[in-house]
């Protein structure tokens, strides 16, 4: 009870459980998207690896310029202000439309960059018309996080998980009807998945402004009152900007160590997809429990309320730090039977296996600098988290990718431990920098 009550499970999980879970809909459906297409085939497999890991890129920048607007949302909770959270909103929504067509030009701009290194011909060809339509989806998908972030703000979790698993499912249907031509729809491969996925994003936009209109959420007259200003603008770039350049630092780490990945062969690309897309479902789920940190110690912010602050953040780092050590003894003991619900081919799952067990190694660090950054948010301290974030990948992992990988012969193994030291790296710099920012603030 006592255990229990340390972690105050009471007031996390209700915040936690429904971001995971919709955060664990998000991943499920991009996992399906993997095994469904990875049945078509190597190639096709090892095409989509390539195509989201350009995608995902601009995908986690606008992710994180939409999670400037939850501190800013909770502290206002806090001060017992809602007219405030709603004139950010109607804000957010102008600088996350912008983001999506900043987001559309950098993802058409990778991909012709990518074509233009050592990728397998045949899964350049393959890649193209999944890419294309999946870069339409930015635009719903950005719309959808505002009032997503709006909500989680204001402690409202369920709403936003409610849609994302209505949305995902979707996703998921669509992928078998549309890819494999099932019940009399046009069989369309890989095309299919991308049109899954398009629909699914404008579904979970329409649905989240429905809410939020037809059930209060948002007061009309005050809604209509608010103005577009420069000052808010800039109040939500500012913590945006930085937090969505912490996540391409991460996000673009994992594109470029693809890319190196791909320089070994097809083989290797497609069992660094198979890995990636295992470990990201225990992400996501950290993530999740990142935005209770930003919830709960962004409304104690606005109550200046430090020590329940510190609190809370202590119990959120400990109930991450036990559920990755939990999915890492999970992924070390189903290495061996995981990679076989994307692909036949023995050795992409041979050497999928053995990503697993790197994995494990790295879960805890992975978890706890997402749980990190939530904290860090929530006090809106984001520009030392983004140089802590370049120097954990660009300084450290990617230059030593090359050595284990390349030098050394390691391959994607070699990759996967550079990463898992980035992660480490990033993991104690920023724990560190949450406590020493929160005794600052405390002594004002």
């Amino acid at each position: 009870m006592n255990f229990w009550k340390r972690l105050q499970w009471r007031e996390n999980a209700p915040l936690a459980l429904p971001v995971v879970a919709g955060q664990v809909g998000h991943i499920a459906a991009s996992v399906a998207d993997s095994v469904m297409v990875g049945r078509l085939g190597t190639i096709p497999l090892a095409a989509v690896s390539l195509a989201n890991s350009i995608l995902s890129v601009p995908l986690v920048f606008g992710i994180g310029m939409a999670y400037g607007l939850t501190p800013l949302v909770a502290q206002a909770y806090g001060q017992r202000r809602p007219a405030k959270g709603q004139q950010l909103l109607k804000n957010a929504l102008v600088v996350n439309l912008a983001a999506a067509v900043l987001m559309t030009l950098a993802a058409y701009a990778m991909a012709w960059g990518a074509e233009q290194t050592g990728q397998d011909p045949l899964v350049i060809d393959t890649y193209r018309d999944y890419f294309f339509i999946v870069s339409l989806s930015y635009v719903p998908f950005m719309l959808f996080m505002a009032g997503k972030q709006y909500l989680e703000g204001m402690a409202q979790t369920k709403i936003p998980m409610r849609i994302s698993l209505i949305g995902n499912s979707l996703n998921i249907v669509l992928n078998a009807l549309l890819i494999y031509g099932w019940f009399g729809f046009p069989e369309w491969g890989m095309a299919g998945a991308g049109i899954a996925t398009l629909i699914a994003r404008i579904y979970m936009a329409a649905a989240m402004y429905f809410f939020l209109f037809h059930r209060g959420f948002i007061d009309l007259e005050i809604w209509s009152a608010a103005r577009l200003t420069v000052y808010r603008v800039w109040v939500l770039l500012k913590l945006g900007l930085p937090t969505g350049l912490q996540y391409i630092f991460e996000v673009s780490a994992f594109a470029l160590s693809a890319w190196i990945i791909g320089t070994y062969g097809a083989t290797a690309l497609a069992a660094h997809q198979v890995a990636i897309s295992l470990a990201s479902i225990s992400y996501m789920a950290a993530t999740g429990l990142g935005a209770a940190a930003t919830i709960r110690i962004g409304q104690f912010l606005g109550q200046r309320n430090h020590a329940a602050a510190r609190q809370a953040a202590t119990s959120l780092f400990s109930l991450t730090a036990l559920f990755m050590t939990f999915t890492g003894l999970l992924f070390f003991f189903g290495r061996g039977l995981f990679p076989f619900l994307y692909t036949d081919d023995l050795d992409v799952a041979r050497l999928a296996g053995q990503l697993l067990i790197v994995a494990t190694l790295f879960q805890i660090s992975d978890g706890i600098q997402a749980t990190a950054l939530g904290a860090l948010r929530g006090i809106q301290d984001v520009k030392m988290p983004t140089v802590f974030t370049f120097v954990a990948y660009y300084v450290v992992a990617l230059p030593l990718e090359w050595v284990l990988g390349t030098y050394f012969a390691w391959g994607a193994v070699g990759v996967w431990v550079a990463l898992a030291i980035g992660l480490s790296i990033a993991a104690l710099a920023m724990t560190w920098r949450f406590y020493r920012r929160l005794d600052v603030l405390s002594a004002r």
